[in-house]
C-alpha cells in the first residue's frame, strides 16, 4: 500500500509542475461557444449594457443594413466578401454601431445560429466583443429564382423537387408560340402534345403555381438589332401567348444587355424588367419598386467548385434573411451537370433547401408585382 501512495505522491507532483510550466493563455473576450442560448433576462438601465442586451436579444431596437447601402443596387457587390451587415441603435442620446460576422455564423441546432458581433459605443467609446443566438423568424425576407431559355423539357423534370420545397419560380420563355395552337385542345384532348409544346408546358407550369415571364423569340443581343426587330423580338412575339391566355409578368434581357429607351418601350406591356449580371444585389421594398431588378447568375461556368457554391450561397441567403426585409433574385439556364449555363441538380437542391431552412420566402415576380406594384417608373 505505501508503494502506491508513494506513486500517487510523485504523480501528483509531476502533474503539478507539468501545470505550472505552461504559458498563461488570455481569456477571450467571447465566453466558450454554447450549445443553447441563454435564458431571457431583464432589459439592463446602463446605456451601453442596454444595447448589449438588445443586439444579443435581437430586438426591434436594432437598425440591420447593408454597407455599402443597398438603396443604389445598379452596381451589386462582385463577392461574397464584399457583403457587410451592420446595425445601428439610439436611446436616450446614446448612439451604438454594431457589426456582425455572419460569414463565420454556425448553427448549433434545428432553427438556431450563433452570430458573432462587435459592438461600439460612438458616445463615449465603450466596445464588446460578442455573440447572439439568432432565430430566423416569418418576415419579407426571400429569394426570387428564376430559369432563362427553352429548357422548359428539362425544367418539368424538376416541378415535384419545387412542391416538395414549396418553391414557386420563373420561367423566362424564349421562343414563339406554336401557330394555330389551341389550349383547351392541348390540355384537355391531347396530353402527348402539350408535352412536345412549349404551350403545354406553360399551361403546366402555370397550373403549378410557378410564374412566365418573356425572354425574346430569338434570344438575340437587343442593343444590336433595328427598332423593328426589337419590337417583333419583345412586344408582337409575346402578344401571341397574351392572345392564346398565356400571361407574362416580366421580361428578362437576353444575355441581360439593354438599353434605357428600351426598358421604357417595355414598360407599358410588362410591369418588371429584368437584367442579368455577375454581381449579388438585395432588393427591398423601395428598390424593387422601380420596376428594374437586377438578377445574379448562379450557372455552373462562374462556380467550378460545389463548396464555393454552397458557401456563397448560405452567405448570401443567410444576409438577406438576417437583414429582415431584402430580396435577393438569382437566374439559371439548364438543369444539368454538364451545362456551363445551367445549374447541378444537387446544387438547385441545396439552393431551395437552404432557403427553406432559413424560412425565406420564395418569390416570383408576378407575386412582386402584385405585392409592390410600380408606382413611378423610374428606370435611369
Amino acid at each position: 500500500m505505501k508503494y502506491i501512495y508513494a506513486f500517487l505522491s510523485i504523480f501528483l507532483a509531476v502533474a503539478v509542475i507539468s501545470c505550472a510550466s505552461r504559458p498563461v493563455l488570455s481569456v477571450p473576450e467571447i465566453s466558450s461557444p454554447m450549445e443553447t442560448p441563454p435564458e431571457i433576462q431583464t432589459e439592463p438601465t446602463d446605456p451601453f449594457e442596454r444595447a448589449v442586451w438588445n443586439v444579443k436579444m435581437d430586438t426591434p431596437l436594432v437598425k440591420k443594413y447593408f454597407e455599402p447601402a443597398a438603396g443604389v443596387p445598379e452596381t451589386g457587390r462582385p463577392s461574397v466578401e464584399d457583403i457587410a451587415v451592420k446595425g445601428e441603435l439610439l436611446f436616450n442620446g446614446n448612439e451604438f454601431h454594431v457589426i456582425y460576422d455572419l460569414a463565420n455564423a454556425a448553427q448549433i441546432g434545428e432553427n438556431i445560429f450563433r452570430v458573432q458581433f462587435f459592438l461600439e459605443s460612438l458616445s463615449n467609446g465603450a466596445v464588446r466583443h460578442d455573440e447572439l443566438f439568432w432565430r430566423p423568424a416569418e418576415n419579407e425576407a426571400g429569394l426570387l429564382l428564376a430559369f432563362d431559355d427553352d429548357y422548359w423539357h428539362t425544367w418539368r423534370q424538376y416541378f415535384d423537387m419545387f412542391d416538395t420545397f414549396g418553391a414557386k419560380v420563373t420561367f423566362f420563355i424564349q421562343g414563339s408560340l406554336e401557330p394555330g395552337i389551341n389550349i383547351a385542345y392541348l390540355s384537355d384532348s391531347d396530353p402527348a402534345a402539350a408535352q412536345t409544346a412549349l404551350a403545354g408546358f406553360c399551361i403546366e407550369a402555370l397550373g403549378r403555381g410557378h410564374d412566365l415571364g418573356f425572354h425574346s423569340a430569338n434570344h438575340y443581343d437587343l442593343t444590336k438589332v433595328s427598332r423593328s426587330t426589337f419590337n417583333n423580338e419583345t412586344i408582337e412575339a409575346a402578344e401571341a401567348f397574351f392572345k392564346a391566355g398565356i400571361p407574362f409578368s416580366s421580361f428578362a434581357f437576353p444575355f441581360g444587355f439593354s438599353q434605357p429607351w428600351m426598358r421604357e418601350a417595355l414598360a407599358p406591356v410588362f410591369p418588371l424588367i429584368r437584367g442579368y449580371g455577375s454581381n449579388i444585389r438585395f432588393y427591398n421594398t423601395e428598390t424593387v419598386n422601380n420596376g428594374y431588378i437586377i438578377s445574379k447568375a448562379i450557372d455552373n461556368i462562374l462556380y467550378p467548385d460545389d463548396s464555393k457554391f454552397e458557401n456563397d450561397i448560405r452567405l448570401i441567403l443567410l444576409a438577406a434573411k438576417f437583414t429582415g426585409n431584402y430580396i435577393v433574385p438569382f437566374t439559371t439556364h439548364d438543369i444539368s451537370d454538364n451545362a456551363e449555363w445551367g445549374i447541378k441538380p444537387r446544387r438547385l437542391e441545396y439552393l431551395l433547401k437552404t432557403a427553406q431552412e432559413l424560412r425565406l420566402r420564395f418569390y416570383s415576380y408576378r407575386i412582386i408585382q402584385d405585392l409592390f406594384p410600380s408606382q413611378t417608373i423610374n428606370f435611369h
